[in-house]
C-alpha cells in the first residue's frame, strides 16, 4: 500500500516536471515568433527606405527568413500542444487540478 503511493506521489511530481519542460518551450517558441516578426520587419524597412536592387534582395530575403521562421514556430508550437493535452488527461487520471 505503502509502494502505491510513494509511486502515484512520484507518478505526479514526474507528470508535473514534464509539463514545467513543455510549457518553457511553448516560451521559446513565442521568441521564435517574435524573431520572424522582428525579421520581417526589417526587410519591409530595408525595401521601403533604400534603392537599389541589392536592397530589394536582402530585404526580400529577410522577410522570407521571418515568415520561414513564424511557420516553423507554428509547427513546433502545434506539436507541443498535443503533447500538452496528452500530459492533461494524465494529470486528470492523477487526480490534479491543473492545466486546462
Amino acid at each position: 500500500m505503502a509502494k502505491q503511493i510513494r509511486d502515484k506521489k512520484y507518478s505526479k511530481q514526474i507528470t508535473l516536471e514534464e509539463e514545467q519542460t513543455l510549457l518553457s518551450r511553448e516560451r521559446t517558441m513565442q521568441q521564435y515568433m517574435t524573431t520572424g516578426l522582428a525579421f520581417i520587419g526589417s526587410g519591409l524597412v530595408v525595401i521601403k527606405f533604400f534603392t537599389g536592387d541589392i536592397y530589394i534582395f536582402i530585404g526580400a530575403l529577410l522577410v522570407v527568413i521571418g515568415f520561414w521562421q513564424l511557420w516553423q514556430a507554428y509547427r513546433r508550437f502545434e506539436k507541443y500542444r498535443k503533447i500538452v493535452r496528452k500530459i492533461r488527461k494524465k494529470e486528470k487520471n492523477l487526480g490534479l487540478d491543473i492545466g486546462e
